[in-house]
């Protein structure tokens, strides 16, 4: 038995077999987990800043500029450490090397913190 995220129970589909990991149940639906409350930022006010070991100044993309950007959509598999999975799920949006490539790194450049 595949148990969903609300915990009632379905039979297994054939084709899940191999794609979820021991001691998971596979959900269709994306459960909310978020510690606090969740702001209210409107697309005018919110902006991602790249800054650190850059060779140029630091970058402000907007939200519009963000949407300039090329998007993909990747189809992927998600489990969860909270014990769910959901298979096939498609995600769309910028890619981190294509919002990398606003900005030129340094060499001793190793990591990146996001926030």
């Amino acid at each position: 038995m595949v148990l969903d995220f609300f915990r009632s129970r379905r039979k297994p589909a054939a084709d899940i077999a191999g794609h979820v990991p021991p001691g998971q149940y596979v959900t269709d639906k994306w459960p909310v987990l978020h510690y606090g409350s969740v702001p209210s930022i409107s697309k005018e006010q919110w902006n991602l800043r790249i800054f650190g070991l850059v060779d140029e100044e630091p970058r402000t993309l907007t939200f519009a500029d963000l949407l300039r950007l090329p998007q993909t959509t990747v189809t992927a598999d998600v489990h969860c450490v909270t014990r769910w999975s959901r298979l096939g799920a498609h995600f769309e949006g910028v890619l981190f090397t294509d919002i990398l490539e606003q900005v030129r790194l340094k060499p001793e450049a190793a990591h990146a913190m996001i926030h």
